[in-house]
């Protein structure tokens, strides 16, 4: 705000003084004129001041408008990879879920296969023993004391059947390990 103050006419500076006897008006000008400086430098102070806080405002909005996008991105990333890990758990799970089924699948057809296998070791050894039971189980070739020859009272067959024996054996501890 700027106050104007009249032109008393007598055409100087305000620095010169006037006439005797207008020293009373003259004090009362170079008052005003010291009130008008002094108002002069208020309202520039007045409007620095004014134009300083606008431009904190200014700059602690966009610093505000930053944050903001800043914060909007972030909750957009955070959402995307929140959505991103509960598809990789799903398809993990899916995963595990077709693992064990396929685990327990190729175990059926394991034991399936030893059972069959089982079965036909059975069956050869039923075949080749003509369904007689033997009470003696030794898979190795006798010598008789009295002359050192192998004994030939048991079937030609016999050796046949100790390496069938010895492979369901070993089908057995491979099974029973697996279990």
């Amino acid at each position: 705000m700027v106050v104007a103050v009249p032109d008393l006419g007598y055409g100087a500076a305000p620095t010169e003084q006037p006439p005797q006897n207008d020293e009373e008006l003259w004090k009362k000008y170079m008052s005003l004129v010291q009130m008008k400086k002094e108002l002069e430098g208020s309202c520039m102070k007045k409007d620095e001041l004014l134009h300083e806080a606008q431009e904190a405002l200014a700059e602690e909005q966009a610093k505000r408008e930053t944050a903001e996008k800043e914060k909007r991105l972030l909750e957009k990333r955070c959402k995307m990879l929140q959505q991103k890990l509960e598809t990789l758990e799903t398809i993990f799970q899916e995963s595990m879920a077709q693992m064990r089924e396929e685990i327990k699948r190729e175990r059926k057809n394991l034991l399936r296969g030893q059972n069959e296998r089982i079965q036909r070791l059975e069956a050869q050894i039923k075949i080749m023993t003509g369904n007689k039971q033997h009470t003696e189980t030794d898979c190795t070739p006798k010598i008789m004391e009295n002359n050192d020859r192998e004994d030939t009272s048991r079937p030609s067959w016999w050796p046949q059947i100790c390496e069938l024996l010895q492979e369901l054996i070993l089908l057995m501890v491979k099974f029973f390990s697996c279990i």
